[in-house]
């Protein structure tokens, strides 16, 4: 185990063990009066299961009942989301939900359920921020100078992404629509390939999650040209938003929220809403989302969110038939 996760863990585990006094509105209710289950459709020691430990383990503290993490991880978290669309509406279910869920594979492919409909929103946890980094080789140092050197180089550039429809991906495809520029896609199986091979040469650009990225941006290795969200990134600080550079209101993250099956009882569903909102707006969690790569953290209210969701299948929708996307490209 490395020293960065031996320290995060023993963040999550002192954020969770924080002593908190239960809500009074908690205790005045019937429910919850068993476990419940939190599906995560994502594997264990990633990212999701961090931040499902960080707010899971403040949550059975105000509520006052185990929160079980079921991993349900596989077909680009389809799996895990079926299972929480499917699950009794008893209130003793809910699931972390993300674009990949409500935005990319339903534009991609025939699903067994409602996207958006099958499910009550709950709480947003936040959205992950993704910046535009190259190989010191590129002739470009910010977004300007790489949106200008790739049209006089249309075709020749390229880069890197974590799989075909990932984030990675289709981040990159509406930067070129917007921009008006072509570069070749190189799709990989994960962070760590494509890290490697950008740090070789052998692509030239990627947009990248911050964590794998920003040790070598920090050594010089990897040049950051403009994050992907509208605002700065708050670990990038002196790195202009591409939406800084030219390309006004550009705001392209993935987020994600806790939803419910639709159909559960109103007193859980209020309780869980106040419940969530609260811990997620806590300084220490927030702080603890934020080393763990979550920025925003509960910026949508609960009412906004399906809206959101809306909007962004819209969006990325989009994108995957200007750009032609398919799974099997």
């Amino acid at each position: 185990m490395t020293d960065s996760s031996i320290s995060r863990r023993c963040l999550i585990g002192a954020i969770a063990s924080t002593p908190l006094v239960s809500a009074p509105w908690v205790h005045a209710q019937t429910w919850p009066d068993k476990p419940i289950r939190l599906i995560v459709p994502y594997p264990a020691g990633g990212g999701a299961d961090s931040w499902s430990r960080i707010v899971s383990g403040r949550l059975e503290k105000v509520l006052g009942q185990p929160i079980i993490l079921d991993y349900r991880p596989g077909a680009s978290t389809m799996i895990g989301n079926e299972a929480g669309a499917r699950a009794t509406p008893d209130g003793y279910t809910f699931l972390l939900y993300d674009s990949t869920g409500f935005a990319y594979v339903p534009n991609l492919r025939k699903i067994n359920y409602d996207p958006i409909n099958a499910y009550v929103p709950l709480a947003q946890l936040g959205a992950i921020p993704f910046v535009m980094v190259a190989h010191p080789s590129v002739p470009a140092r910010s977004i300007r100078e790489l949106v200008a050197h790739a049209k006089a180089n249309p075709g020749k550039l390229n880069h890197a992404s974590a799989g075909i429809a990932s984030p990675h991906h289709l981040i990159a495809e509406l930067f070129k629509l917007k921009a008006g520029i072509q570069m070749n896609h190189v799709p990989y199986k994960g962070a760590v390939q494509y890290v490697a091979d950008l740090l070789g040469g052998q692509v030239d650009l990627a947009v990248s999650t911050v964590g794998p990225a920003l040790q070598h941006i920090q050594a010089g290795k990897l040049i950051a040209l403009g994050g992907a969200m509208r605002q700065r990134i708050s670990v990038l600080p002196d790195v202009p938003s591409i939406a800084e550079q030219g390309f006004d209101g550009f705001d392209a993250k993935p987020w994600n929220c806790f939803v419910a099956p639709a159909g559960i009882p109103q007193v859980a569903l209020d309780t869980l809403r106040r419940a969530l909102r609260s811990i997620i707006a806590e300084p220490e969690v927030v702080a603890a989302l934020a080393k763990a790569g979550i920025e925003e953290a509960g910026k949508i209210p609960p009412e906004g969110i399906a809206d959101a969701m809306r909007a962004d299948f819209k969006l990325w929708g989009d994108v995957i038939r200007e750009a032609k996307i398919t799974l099997a490209s």
